[in-house]
């Protein structure tokens, strides 16, 4: 996602005069943001392959696609149903799906991140920085 957005960024801010650090043009913040994101979300995929590969060999499993898959379906579900469904029911969504990811289930300890994650949620976006955003489909 880093890699994606850092790239749109980069190639939209190549239709604008670049400039120098010293004096800078429109296109000149917009390129370096992008150009740090997309180092950050190579960086991010490098690590994480590589410790993914670590484990794999550690715990004599391949490498999956699973996870990968599943995880991105749950951002996929979770930006989907958040208009109509509401944050809490979303987010609840969203950390089971992704727990089937998990190669160690606990669902006690899904349940509390489920919580803790809507109620950190709900603090910060619809009370703390008051957020248009429905909490339950019926409010």
């Amino acid at each position: 996602m880093f890699i994606a957005i850092g790239v749109t960024f980069w190639y939209g801010a190549s239709n604008y005069q670049m400039g120098t650090a010293a004096r800078m043009g429109p296109g000149w913040f917009p390129s370096v943001l992008g150009a740090i994101m997309t180092f950050l979300g190579v960086l991010i995929a490098g690590i994480g392959l590589k410790n993914q590969a670590a484990w794999a060999r550690t715990e004599g499993i391949g490498w999956t696609w699973r996870p990968v898959v599943i995880l991105t379906i749950a951002v996929v579900l979770f930006g989907a149903v958040l208009q109509p469904l509401g944050m809490v029911f979303a987010i609840i969504l969203l950390t089971f799906i992704s727990g089937i990811a998990a190669h160690d289930k606990d669902y006690k300890q899904l349940a509390i991140i489920t919580v803790t994650m809507c109620l950190l949620c709900a603090g910060v976006f619809v009370w703390g920085l008051k957020l248009q955003m429905k909490l339950f489909p019926w409010s």
